[in-house]
């Protein structure tokens, strides 16, 4: 270990000149020009085999409470986006989505209607940002989203996730509805007159000109679409988004915004029926039965992951000969992608998530720890090793050269993955920390690859080293 210390420059110097051949035998270019003190086998394998299974990991997808920092202006935005619709995927089943929330003046404090107001109009107003569902406009059908009057209330101390109860709603008290045809561009901002303009009425007869006095009156909206397969559409929650009164009194005319933004108690709900799918056996519950296959499966927002592992890995890293060390020059997982269906798009930013001794996903303070970059800490939560998505090649591809460095020098015990969609880190006003919604609000999906028996669709780990004798 000491002349492997006084090396390590040349050593490492040396890596970097060799040039690997991608054959299955190992490559020797380079030997000549190590120091004659030092002995070392320069190698290549991808002969390692993969397992993986479909598992379902749905108990921390938060969808409230929810701050990320804008680092570009230095501002903190909260729960800027939601989810609702109905769509049904024929691999991942059907996702039903709808959001929750309180409505707030853009008005800090109190303020006054004047003397005798009448109001003249009122319109809700939502903020499209995109869809999930089936990408062929031919498939697409029309699709209605209501707004209705919450009869339950929102608890402002409670993290809402995916996963919890709906918020009561009477389906009586119809505020507004949208249309949205098929095949139809949708424009960035969309206002509908409201369905029964009692409801703006009210808040200008009972003088409501505080949040304190409208929670009284409405305690928060439920967006909701027809129990009609559509797609599953994502809106902006935040300035401009909400209702908007206009009114007159004896001397102007004026409105006001009820707002669903800024720090507005809010969460969207994500409920999947996977009945008739290749993933029926997950069901709904966190960690559920495992499904293994050649195939397995990715999906943001739903908590579907992959659990992934390499059997023969920890014996292959610590298993040298006595005086013998191995240095991981670099090493990659290659995972391929199934698009034989089009339905929907691929996840386009994934993680290797760390498991803990129980087998499920290990947390940080609260944050899912996955491997980090090379370079970075074995294991944390800010500095992931990602994988984009390859849509020429479509494939991912990690780098764990680090992470598998450390399991050989026997600091960290090798266990198995999870692939999963990346996640967003939250912080919030408390200094808690949170993981937040897989791949910033998203429903991406992605089947992955692993036949053993066929070359080009088993996923590969290709690790370049260096034997130190």
């Amino acid at each position: 270990m000491n002349l492997l210390t006084k090396k390590s420059g040349l050593l490492f110097l040396l890596a970097a000149l060799v040039i690997f051949s991608c054959k299955k035998e190992p490559s020797r270019i380079g030997n000549s020009l190590q120091p004659p003190d030092i002995q070392t086998d320069l190698s290549f394998t991808d002969s390692l085999k993969a397992q993986t299974s479909t598992v379902l990991v749905n108990d921390s997808i938060v969808t409230s409470r929810i701050v990320t920092l804008n680092i570009l202006s230095n501002s903190v935005l909260t729960n800027v986006y939601g989810l609702v619709g109905q769509s049904k995927d024929p691999v991942f089943g059907r996702i039903t989505s709808k959001t929750f929330g309180q409505l707030k003046y853009n008005i800090k404090g109190s303020f006054s209607f004047g003397d005798n107001p009448v109001l003249d109009s009122a319109v809700f107003t939502l903020l499209p940002a995109g869809y999930y569902g089936d990408t062929l406009p031919a498939n697409q059908v029309d699709q209605s989203i209501s707004v209705y009057q919450l009869t339950g209330s929102l608890d402002t101390g409670i993290v809402y996730k995916a996963t919890s109860p709906e918020i009561p709603y009477d389906v009586s008290k119809k505020l507004a509805t949208f249309n949205f045809p098929a095949n139809q561009t949708v424009p960035a901002s969309i206002s509908v007159k409201l369905t029964n303009e009692d409801f703006a009425k009210g808040i200008i007869a009972n003088g409501i000109t505080s949040d304190s006095a409208l929670l009284v009156y409405c305690k928060g909206v439920a967006l909701v679409a027809e129990n009609k397969d559509a797609v599953v559409r994502r809106f902006y929650l935040f300035s401009g988004s909400g209702m908007k009164i206009y009114y007159h009194n004896d001397k102007t005319y004026s409105s006001v915004t009820l707002n669903l933004s800024y720090n507005n108690p809010k969460f969207y709900t994500i409920e999947a029926d996977r009945s008739g799918t290749p993933l029926a056996g997950l069901g709904n519950q966190s960690y559920g039965t495992e499904i293994t296959g050649n195939l397995s499966y990715v999906q943001a927002g739903t908590g579907v992951m992959t659990k992934l592992s390499f059997p023969g890995l920890e014996n292959f890293l610590k298993e040298m000969k006595d005086g013998e060390q191995i240095i991981i020059n670099k090493a990659e997982i290659v995972i391929k992608a199934d698009q034989n269906y089009k339905f929907g798009y691929p996840v386009n930013r994934i993680n290797l998530y760390q498991t803990g001794e129980n087998g499920k996903m290990l947390k940080i303070n609260n944050a899912s720890a996955a491997v980090q970059a090379n370079g970075y800490y074995l294991f944390g939560t800010e500095n992931p090793s990602t994988a984009n998505y390859d849509y020429t090649n479509n494939l991912y591809k990690f780098s764990i050269g680090s992470y598998l460095q450390a399991v050989a020098d026997k600091k960290i015990v090798l266990r198995p993955f999870l692939v999963g969609a990346t996640e967003t880190i939250l912080k919030y006003s408390d200094y808690s920390v949170e993981n937040g919604p897989l791949n910033f609000y998203s429903l991406d999906r992605s089947v992955l690859k692993n036949d053993t028996s066929v070359e080009a669709d088993r996923i590969k780990l290709n690790i370049y080293y260096t034997i130190v004798k």
